[in-house]
Parts: structure tokens; sequence; C-alpha cells
């Protein structure tokens, strides 16, 4: 499994060795301590791939997750080139809603390319597309402290988060049941939002009044340089954040619980179990 230590990542260890099942989590170099109470660290670097292959020895199923960088495709499809290589059966990618080469969202396109590579790649595959992530609230946390304001470009659309651990779950099903999980799956929240009513469930689980502000995109872009973000993720927000606005984040799958096994989780219960914005 790639992506140990990130929020996916971690919690589909975490569930793995719930259920006694055996993990090899490939981590960064130097990484291993944060991982082997969950499981077999393995540290390799991504990018490095005689390391690679040796992780990825005797490894049946692969759990394929990376994070956002600049061009992670050219990541995503050495890492399902060195699985099918080292004779891996079986590949789980997480990739995102939307996913498409022809996509002018840099993001979605660039998973659209990997994608069609582990289609093509003659291994059994699972290609998980989740929506945006609950978690990501956390990064508006700063705003709403200082203004009470969740200021974003997105005008009146509506978005289904979804709970990453809800994720993690419908990867799990996919790693275990070959058989009867195969193809491509959105998914996605129980119900598709909008910021004025996800603000509103801010106030409600935080007992602070937040409002909702349709930002220019310029005026957004300007608060994530002012937060530190680099240029390219600027850039690859301002168009997640354009593909929202157009409505493309609004559907609504049933695929969550066909996959977990449960229910997706609410947005309204996610804030009121969590502290992500509370102390």
């Amino acid at each position: 499994m790639t992506g140990a230590t990130g929020t996916i990542g971690g919690a589909l260890a975490a569930e793995l060795f719930r259920l006694g099942r055996t993990a090899r989590l490939l981590v960064r170099p130097g990484a291993a301590d944060r991982v082997s109470s969950l499981g077999e660290p393995a540290e390799a670097d991504l990018d490095d791939g005689p390391a690679l292959g040796r992780a990825l020895a005797g490894v049946r199923a692969l759990m394929l997750v990376t994070p956002l960088s600049p061009r992670q495709d050219r990541r995503q499809i050495r890492l399902i080139e060195a699985a099918v290589d080292a004779g891996v059966e079986r590949i789980v990618k997480i990739s995102a809603l939307g996913a498409d080469p022809a996509s002018p969202v840099g993001v979605h396109a660039e998973h659209g390319r990997s994608d069609a590579v582990l289609a093509a790649s003659g291994v059994s595959y699972a290609i998980l597309r989740p929506n945006t992530f609950m978690q990501n609230v956390a990064q508006w946390r700063t705003a709403i402290e200082r203004t009470g304001t969740l200021e974003l470009p997105m005008g009146e659309a509506r978005v289904s988060m979804v709970d990453a651990r809800d994720v993690a779950s419908a990867a799990r099903g996919a790693l275990l049941e070959w058989e009867r999980v195969n193809g491509a799956f959105d998914l996605t929240g129980p119900e598709a939002l909008s910021y004025d009513r996800i603000a509103e469930l801010i106030s409600e689980a935080t007992g602070t009044r937040v409002r909702y502000t349709d930002a220019a995109p310029e005026t957004a872009a300007a608060n994530m340089r002012a937060g530190g973000a680099p240029e390219w993720a600027v850039q690859a927000r301002l168009e997640l954040y354009r593909s929202i606005r157009a409505g493309e984040a609004a559907v609504t799958t049933s695929h969550v619980a066909e996959l977990a096994g449960r229910a997706p989780c609410r947005l309204a219960d996610f804030l009121n179990r969590t502290r992500l914005l509370r102390g």
C-alpha cells in the first residue's frame, strides 16, 4: 500500500489491521516508524524504480494512492508499471471524481491518464473516484476564525463531499473482494450541499456564526498565496473550484454503500464528531 501516512491510507491501514490482515506499507525513507504499528513498513522513494521493485516483491494486491503534486500521473503510471513488472495481480487506485484524460482540469486529466493505463494493464483493478473530502474543511479554519467567513468562488454550486474514512472503507472492500468489485466507481457523500448550507452546518457544529461569501477567483488565489500555497497548487485548486462552480461535483451515488457496506457519512455528523474547527 502506498500513502499509508496519509488520510485515506492511514485509515485503510487501520481497518486492515483490525481485520487481522497484514499489509506492506510503502513509505518514504525515514518514515517507517510512523506506520510500524499497523503493518510491515517498506521504505522507498516513489521515483526510485529499483526500490519500488523490491518493495513490491511478493505483493498480490496494491492500494495505489499518491498525494497531490505536479504531474502526479507520471508517478502513478510508474507505480502501475512497477507493480505489473513485480507480478502484482490486483491494483486498487484512488482517482478523482471527474477524472478524464480530456478534462480541462489538470488534476482530473492526470488521473484520467493514469486510470487509462491501469485499465489497459491487464491486471484486475478497481478505480475509486472520490469527490472532495470532508476533511478539507480544516483548510478553512484560519479564515473562519479570523473573519467568520467561508470565502470561496463557488457561486450557488452544490457539492457532495465525502468522508475520507468512507473512501478508505470502500477501498478495503475493493482490495478484499476482487470478484465483486471491478471497474470504476464514483464515491460521494449522501447529499449535495450548497456552500451557504455548509456554512450553516459549520455554525451549528462550532457554535460560531459562519457565513459564506462568493469570492472572486483572484481573491481566492490571493488567500491561498498568503497561506503559503505554491503556485502550482494555487492553479490546481482554481481549476477544481471552476469545476465545482460549474456543477460537476453535485452528483451523488450509492457506491460508498455498495463497496463499504454502510451508508456514507453526512457532513453534519462529520462536523459534530470531529474537532477540525474547534480548539
